[in-house]
C-alpha cells in the first residue's frame, strides 16, 4: 500500500490537498476524525468539533493514543485500496503507527499562514479570531499536533491558490516515486 498522510492546522489545505489526491491520482481519502463522528452516533453524542476532540482524548485514554490510526488503517485494508490518503493525524503514537505498519509511509505538514487560515475558516470554526485560533492551541496542548508537524517528511506552504496546492501536491507525487 502506497500511504500519506496530510497533517497541519486548521484550514491549512489538508483535505484540498486530499481531495486532489484522491481525484488525480486515485487514493482513498480517509479522514482521521470521521472516525470520532461515527463513535459519537454510536453513542447518540451531537457531532460538533469540540465533541470530535473529546471522542478522541478519551478513546485515545481507552484504547491507546493510535486507536484513530489503527482504526482508518483497518478501514483502508478492508477497502483493498492501493493508495491511501490520511487526512488530520495528531500524535506522534499514530504517525509511529503509520511507520511501523505501511512501508514508504510519507507525512506530509500543509502550512499556511494565520491569515490565510483565518480567512478560509468555515461556519464550523470559531467566527471571532479569538475562537479561531483558540484551535490551534487546543489542538497543539490537548493532542501532539506541533510535534506531529514538526516529524513531517516534507512541508507544503498553501497561501495560494487550490491551483497552485494543486501543483505542489502534483511535484510532490514526482518525487515520491
Amino acid at each position: 500500500m502506497k500511504a500519506i498522510a496530510f497533517t497541519g492546522l486548521a484550514r491549512s489545505g489538508k483535505d484540498a490537498a486530499a481531495d486532489y489526491l484522491a481525484e488525480r491520482y486515485g487514493f482513498e481519502k480517509l479522514v482521521m476524525s470521521d472516525e470520532l463522528a461515527l463513535e459519537l452516533a454510536k453513542q447518540g453524542k451531537k457531532d460538533t468539533k469540540m465533541n470530535r476532540s473529546r471522542m478522541g482524548k478519551e478513546l485515545r485514554q481507552r484504547f491507546g493514543d493510535d486507536i484513530v490510526a489503527q482504526r482508518v488503517l483497518e478501514k483502508a485494508l478492508k477497502n483493498k485500496r492501493e493508495k491511501a490518503v490520511f487526512v488530520g493525524p495528531r500524535s506522534v503514537s499514530e504517525i509511529g503507527f503509520f511507520r511501523r505498519k505501511i512501508p514508504g509511509f510519507r507525512l506530509v505538514a500543509i502550512k499556511a499562514s494565520p491569515e490565510k487560515r483565518f480567512e478560509r475558516k468555515s461556519a464550523a470554526d470559531g467566527q471571532t479570531r479569538e475562537k479561531f485560533f483558540e484551535r490551534d492551541w487546543h489542538d497543539s496542548t490537548a493532542f501532539e499536533l506541533g510535534k506531529v508537524i514538526e516529524m513531517a517528511d516534507c512541508i507544503i506552504e498553501n497561501n495560494g491558490t487550490v491551483k497552485e496546492l494543486q501543483k505542489k501536491i502534483d511535484v510532490l507525487m514526482r518525487a515520491c516515486r
